[in-house]
């Protein structure tokens, strides 16, 4: 960092600190994957506390599968992924076309399903590779991000079009509409912190940077909230902002404090992926062929499940611009290194 340290001797100090055991029992780590997909679908998608009930369910299985089924099915590890999404999309259609469609949100539980599927933090590192000049590296995981967010919406597509084809006379209600929300924004004062410490247990964060973690992350969502109501024709315009006012915090205190700011914004940042695609309403979730009640060819459910993928990636590439944007414009007002 700064010529201070060569690469070899970052990396070897870096080495104890990847092999170490994780601080949190394995229960924790399962609890906070399935509680974050649990409190993504109504602060992030407009979900109600029908789909947080379920979204504890479908983030259980996300959770329990990636983790652990995935090591052991080492023929499909490659794509396992993909099938845990395509099991989430075909667990969100059949709870959404037997329940009313006020109490079930299709798009908030297939999304929320697989909030933790999302590539937010390689996209993050991304995003700060390319901002930093390694172009190389940066556009190579980029690449890497988009196609596997690609992937993901191949597989919530194809497992929805799935349940229409072997129930054909429940047809999934339009998705193009948003969620709407039957609970009440101040639930959100519960909801950050929690959500924020759940992040900070994936990311197998320090509990002592917990406080300013959760700090930044709720500067993070209340100004990508309050901005999106003011910018609604531009819902990126939010993302850009939020990003902008996290990183700017983060770098102050940097300056400040003995910390690295990255480390410290990362919670806050992560709020911003979910957060982004959930406002996107360019993005017709899944497509009219699933809300379609006629039944539907192999063939079309292919195409119609590829376009969604590419929708899902293009949409991962927005959200990754506009959050680079908020970083740069952050790091040229207030540099986070005191040199």
């Amino acid at each position: 960092m700064c010529d201070e340290i060569t690469i070899l001797e970052a990396t070897r100090s870096l080495e104890p600190i990847v092999c170490r055991p994780s601080i949190y029992p394995p229960w924790l780590i399962i609890a906070a994957h399935a509680v974050a997909s649990s409190i993504s679908t109504p602060m992030f998608f407009g979900g109600g506390p029908i789909d947080m009930l379920f979204g504890l369910s479908l983030g259980f299985v996300v959770v329990i599968g990636s983790l652990y089924v995935s090591h052991r099915v080492t023929r499909l590890a490659t794509i396992f992924d993909i099938l845990l999404s395509g099991v989430v999309g075909f667990l969100a259609t059949v709870i959404s076309t037997r329940l009313p469609s006020s109490d079930a949100c299709f798009y908030a539980l297939s999304i929320g399903g697989v909030v933790n599927l999302l590539p937010g933090y390689a996209t993050l590192v991304s995003i700060l590779e390319i901002a930093d000049g390694a172009i190389a590296s940066g556009t190579l995981r980029l690449t890497t991000t988009l196609i596997y967010s690609l992937l993901l919406g191949f597989g919530l597509a194809i497992g929805a079009n799935t349940h229409q084809l072997i129930f054909p006379s429940l047809a999934l209600e339009s998705s193009s509409a948003a969620c709407k929300s039957t609970m009440s924004p101040l639930y959100h004062i519960i909801l950050v912190p929690l959500y924020a410490a759940t992040s900070v247990i994936k990311l197998k964060g320090d509990p002592q940077n917990y406080p300013v973690m959760l700090v930044l992350a709720a500067i993070s969502h209340t100004v990508h909230t309050i901005t999106l109501q003011n910018f609604a024709a531009y819902p990126h315009m939010a993302t850009i902002l939020a990003s902008f006012a996290i990183a700017s915090a983060s770098n102050i205190y940097a300056r400040l404090k003995p910390t690295v700011g990255f480390a410290d914004m990362l919670t806050g940042l992560m709020f911003l992926v979910p957060g982004s695609i959930g406002v996107a309403s360019s993005l017709d979730t899944f497509g009219e062929a699933i809300s379609s009640s006629s039944p539907m060819s192999e063939i079309s459910v292919i195409l119609n499940a590829g376009q969604q993928g590419i929708a899902f990636a293009a949409h991962m590439l927005i959200i990754a611009a506009s959050v680079s944007v908020g970083l740069v414009l952050a790091a040229v007002v207030v540099y986070p290194l005191r040199k």
